[in-house]
């Protein structure tokens, strides 16, 4: 099931909103336009105003997508900065808790990494204290003014009041918040980089602790933001573990290409399309190996991979006259041999495969398998 749509680009970057991210534009929808409720002297929600249930809700529709366009620029705003250093920024994709833009490589300067991850609060912080300025002047939300006039203040409020949150929740000094990566870079000036991963990760996941806590005295007491609290937690602790992974894998393969992890031609095994999959089976059998690039001879062009979980799919009575090209998977995942190894790593993570055909000038001369990479990371991790 396919669970992020593209939705357009800015800049180059594709734009991916996730299943997700419907629901909470959803409920914020809903949320705004049947309640009405006032903190710090400011009206939130158009549930008070004397209009049409359907006016209410376009009011309502109007300011959940400025706000949610605001989180789009805060993450744009990352991307902006990331790009002037040269960085690619694959795409950014907006979900139920935020929005995240992928970059092809972490930054490891710290002064770069520093200015990257301040771009996004500062944008969140500017917005929503211009929005709280222009609340000022024209404000506070009154009987006495127009409907329009308060429905435009509630949409400021509203706009100041979740930007200003948005900026000071990034600062938490925690991955996978901006807040934790500025204090990476800080960390870093004075340490190495890997060393200042894992005291911004056990700082970030001390203050998840001290978070779920609180969320669970909050919900043995009764209060409504108990759940919120352990969600928050939840997300920090997981977000603060796999940036700690992923920076010292990041690092265990410094230096290293995908052509470094390879198993090279003629050493790679493959399978001609015209076996059928109890040839394969045997080969299988004998080899260990549970996917192999599919070509008509060792020079020929790669047509396609077939993998064990291609033969399950196939009834065992029907296995003798079906054909490995009739099963194979001809969108291959690729990558240069002169890549880094720690991409070869993402690539076959993000496409949740068991290997990538290393290609140079468009000929396949080796396989980096999922277990080529992790053997190098365990005996570079140990040695180095």
């Amino acid at each position: 099931m396919k669970w992020s749509y593209q939705i357009g680009s800015i800049r180059g970057i594709p734009i991916y909103l996730h299943a997700t991210f419907l629901v909470i534009l959803v409920f914020f929808i809903w949320l705004f336009a049947d309640h009405t409720f006032e903190m710090f002297g400011m009206v939130f929600g158009f549930g008070g105003i004397g209009v049409p249930t359907w006016l209410k809700y376009l009011f309502s529709t109007i300011t959940s997508i400025l706000f949610f366009s605001t989180l789009l620029f805060h993450e744009l705003s990352h991307s902006i900065v990331a790009q002037s250093y040269g960085i690619k920024i694959r795409s950014i994709t907006l979900f139920i808790l935020g929005g995240v833009a992928q970059m092809e490589e972490i930054p490891k300067e710290p002064r770069m990494e520093a200015r990257i991850s301040a771009a996004g609060p500062a944008f969140s912080l500017s917005v929503g204290i211009l929005a709280y300025i222009i609340y000022d002047i024209f404000g506070p939300v009154s009987e006495a003014a127009g409907t329009f006039e308060n429905a435009f203040l509630i949409l400021v409020g509203i706009i100041a009041f979740y930007n200003i949150v948005l900026g000071i929740f990034n600062l938490i000094p925690a991955f996978p918040m901006d807040g934790g990566r500025i204090l990476r870079a800080l960390l870093a000036t004075r340490m190495p980089y890997i060393d200042a991963t894992r005291k911004a990760a056990a700082i970030g996941k001390s203050l998840a602790f001290m978070m779920g806590i609180f969320g669970l005295l909050t919900l043995a007491g009764g209060g409504g933001g108990g759940l919120w609290l352990l969600l928050i937690a939840f997300f920090i602790y997981y977000g603060a573990t796999g940036e700690e992974e992923a920076a010292v894998i990041s690092v265990t393969l410094e230096g290293l290409t995908a052509r470094d992890l390879m198993t090279a031609v003629p050493d790679v095994i493959y399978v001609p399309p015209d076996w059928t999959l109890n040839q394969l089976i045997d080969v299988m059998f004998k080899t260990k190996h549970t996917g192999y690039p599919v070509q008509e001879s060792q020079n020929s062009p790669v047509l396609g991979v077939v993998t064990f979980s291609d033969i399950r799919r196939i009834p065992e009575p029907e296995r003798g006259a079906i054909r490995v090209r009739d099963v194979m998977t001809s969108e291959i995942i690729a990558i240069e041999a002169g890549a880094d190894a720690f991409d070869a790593f993402k690539l076959i993570i993000s496409g949740n495969v068991g290997r990538v055909i290393v290609m140079d000038r468009g000929k396949m001369v080796g396989i980096a398998s999922r277990t080529d990479l992790m053997r190098s990371i365990q005996f570079r991790g140990a040695y180095r």
